[in-house]
């Protein structure tokens, strides 16, 4: 891999590990607020009904509700998918997993003279929350989020517009992230170079043939930038 000025990383599934958030939710917000319109569910058997709705990076928002509305034992008509989304997006940002390794490797990219940055597709404030969450701001020199930029990564412009903050040119930058379309596709044809975080054995999918280089930790980026 060339030498590099910057390290871009997406957040949800990169930066931090969904599903646990995703079982904290279920069983910490989502259960105190709609376990009276449920049947019986043990909180083990919910969580992981929730974390089969979410369906990881391949499913949207709207299609994880309506998974929701079908899966769960509504003693009658389920909430709509609106008011599911909304409870989503105000309780799961404060859910988000603090981990050591994560920490560990932006402190030590630091500690290298590089500069930071998160691409995220998402809204701004829950983007922000799940930032604040991990405690990880203090290590970023740039955040661009969909939400505020106005434009959605695999599209350029996102990732153009984190590079221009960092005043950083894309061959001098390598992006960091979990979806192949979203994070591998879109910051190549921006003209990064890419590695991909392989999360829970999840297949390659997408315009390229294969990943430029993958990973299978997010600690493993410090050896690829070493």
């Amino acid at each position: 891999m060339k030498p590099i000025q910057a390290v871009l990383f997406d957040l949800d599934d990169t930066l931090y590990d969904r599903i646990p958030a995703i079982r904290t939710y279920a069983t910490t917000y989502f259960f105190r607020d709609f376990h009276a319109l449920l049947k019986p569910i043990p909180q083990e058997i919910l969580s992981d009904v929730i974390v089969e709705a979410d369906g990881g990076p391949i499913r949207s928002g709207k299609e994880a509700m309506h998974a929701l509305q079908r899966m769960l034992p509504w003693k009658a008509t389920p909430p709509d998918w609106q008011q599911l989304m909304k409870h989503w997006f105000t309780y799961f940002p404060l859910c988000s997993h603090w981990t050591p390794e994560m920490e560990d490797t932006l402190r030590t990219l630091k500690q290298r003279g590089l500069k930071l940055a998160v691409v995220t597709n998402g809204q701004t404030a829950g983007q922000n929350q799940k930032i604040d969450t991990l405690g990880i701001r203090p290590y970023l020199d740039a955040i661009s989020i969909s939400g505020e930029v106005g434009v959605k990564k695999p599209e350029p412009e996102i990732f153009h517009h984190a590079l221009s903050i960092l005043r950083v040119a894309p061959q001098d930058a390598v992006f960091v992230g979990d979806n192949p379309v979203m994070d591998i596709y879109g910051a190549t044809r921006t003209g990064m170079q890419a590695i991909w975080l392989r999360r829970y054995d999840r297949p390659w999918y997408g315009p390229l043939p294969s990943p430029p280089q993958k990973i299978f930790a997010l600690s493993d980026v410090l050896k690829i930038l070493s």
